[in-house]
């Protein structure tokens, strides 16, 4: 008898939950009436309490057992722009529809310009796809004028014209080269839209000299070379007669202190 009072107490304590709770229903979709499929629903009562739900794929929601009062009902999915209605109230015992739209919203991209100009760069020498030489990549290249001439225009490669590309040296055309040893720095910059130039920059070649140094300094060579130092041809019964002799040096200095500077060289060949 007395399991069967309790049986009885605590059906009617559910039954009157039960009546006393409210229920939110509805259904999510955009604009165009299409339904939004995994939408997050949350219900947020005055004490802060949340309750949180996703629609179904027809978009339809449901939250059950809201005790009565004034809600906070917050919709959120991706691509959309969030809805949020403070003033949802849910009443006990009864089942409140809302239908719920959301806006499209177009993705925002910030860019950002730094002020010191660093990341893009038109300058020619900053050219992704130049050739700079310089330093131990300056020892590779021979010491011979026309052989370091032939090794600079292969690296070019063809030029926009007939008479194959330019060679500048410190900014001029049209001189000879200078010694290795005065050369700084060698860049290859096919940028063939550069408006510096008379023409379009495929195979252009620009060196640049070192400084003149405060100190006097010089050099001299002098190179030998003929057929009995030449390797034999194996298709040949004799090795022709053949000479070459080189002079050459250099000498630089200071005119003025820490303002002028001299260079001479030259270069004999026989």
């Amino acid at each position: 008898m007395g399991r069967l009072l309790l049986i009885l107490v605590f059906s009617a304590g559910v039954a009157l939950g039960q009546q006393g709770a409210g229920s939110l229903k509805g259904q999510v979709s955009d604009e165009f009436g299409g339904v939004i499929v995994g939408a997050t629903v949350v219900a947020v009562n005055a004490a802060g309490v949340e309750k949180t739900i996703k629609t179904n794929g027809e978009g339809n929601f449901v939250l059950n057992g809201l005790a009565p009062g004034k809600y906070t009902i917050k919709v959120t999915a991706t691509g959309f722009a969030g809805y949020e209605n403070p003033d949802v109230e849910a009443i006990a015992g009864k089942s409140q529809q809302l239908n719920i739209t959301l806006k499209v919203t177009i993705e925002q991209q910030k860019v950002t310009v730094a002020a010191d100009g660093a990341g893009v760069n038109t300058d020619p020498e900053n050219n992704i796809g130049a050739i700079v030489l310089k330093g131990a990549d300056l020892e590779s290249l021979p010491d011979d004028p026309d052989d370091l001439a032939a090794a600079l225009q292969a690296l070019a490669g063809p030029s926009a014209g007939p008479n194959g590309g330019q060679i500048y040296v410190d900014g001029f055309s049209g001189g000879r080269l200078p010694p290795l040893s005065t050369i700084r720095e060698i860049r290859i910059n096919s940028n063939p839209y550069s408006a510096e130039y008379d023409r379009p920059g495929f195979g252009r070649t620009e060196i640049f000299t070192k400084p003149g140094t405060e100190r006097l300094n010089g050099e001299a060579f002098f190179s030998f070379n003929n057929q009995n130092l030449n390797s034999r041809n194996p298709f040949a019964a004799t090795r022709p007669p053949y000479s070459s002799r080189r002079y050459g040096g250099e000498l630089s200095g200071p005119l003025v202190k820490k303002k002028a500077s001299f260079f001479f060289d030259f270069d004999f060949r026989l």
